[in-house]
């Protein structure tokens, strides 16, 4: 009933791209819109040593792998200079953040996801963008599986650090965050996932789509979706409850899965 994950953006140069918000304005880490002054046209934005003026219209959210946890995204002051609309790149960008750009044109222009005829200020894959649905993000590194919600409308931009699965129905989307953050889950893409350094594990997309999802979704969902419910309201679910409520979704007994569960937490 869900999409193949998604990559998220690729900047192909964050320097150019990725900037601090000023502080005098922060972003929501739950609904990922700007709450400052609103009627200002433009805000200050610093990268580096470098600070300027920017468009309040061309800065999004931002979220990195290393920046996403469990139910949620770690505070952030981060943007990224948002250089598209629905139709793809803007046919032309306005003078503060064309400005801000222009010093990292020829890089861009070279970038090797660049193509001839397209705007040198392209970004890429930015599918895993798209506000329009809920969106289930997970940080492609970690020693256990770290997912988050975030809603339709929310203008956060997940980096190429993560993946995306968009889900028509917000239900679904809830049901597969605790699925994801369950333990069961992590020790099934504990056995999958590629290993990296120091414990951890490459959470790719082809490596959790190899998760099988209960066969009654429907019934899984109104197991699962509570949880996650919970979590967005600031009741974190514990380990053990995860457990017992993805065991019982996939019509499991706890003694089928405690091989599984030791066997990974050696």
């Amino acid at each position: 009933p869900l999409g193949a994950p998604l990559l998220g953006v690729k900047c192909g140069c964050n320097e150019a791209f990725i900037v601090e918000h000023d502080q005098h304005a922060s972003w929501s880490t739950r609904l990922g819109t700007a709450h400052s002054d609103r009627d200002s046209v433009t805000v200050m934005v610093k990268a580096g040593e470098r600070t300027a003026a920017i468009e309040r219209d061309m800065l999004r959210p931002l979220l990195r792998g290393e920046g996403t946890i469990p139910w949620r995204a770690s505070p952030s002051a981060e943007a990224i200079i948002w250089t598209h609309d629905e139709r793809g790149a803007l046919p032309a960008l306005p003078p503060h953040a064309a400005k801000w750009l222009a010093r990292w044109r020829r890089r861009l222009g070279a970038r090797s996801d660049a193509r001839a005829g397209k705007a040198w200020w392209t970004l890429f894959r930015t599918p895993a963008a798209s506000a329009g649905r809920a969106r289930v993000v997970w940080a492609d590194m970690g020693r256990t599986p770290r997912a988050l919600l975030l809603p339709a409308g929310d203008q956060t931009v997940p980096l190429n650090s993560c993946y995306v699965v968009p889900c028509d129905d917000h239900e679904d989307a809830l049901a597969l965050t605790a699925l994801l953050n369950s333990p069961l889950a992590a020790a099934w893409l504990h056995v999958l996932a590629e290993p990296a350094r120091g414990g951890y594990h490459r959470y790719l997309g082809w490596t959790v789509a190899l998760l099988p999802l209960p066969r009654d979704w429907r019934r899984a969902r109104n197991l699962l979706a509570p949880f996650a419910r919970r979590a967005l309201d600031g009741n974190l679910p514990t380990a053990c409850e995860l457990l017992d409520v993805a065991t019982c979704a996939y019509r499991l007994r706890t003694a089928d899965v405690a091989p599984l569960i030791a066997w990974c937490s050696r």
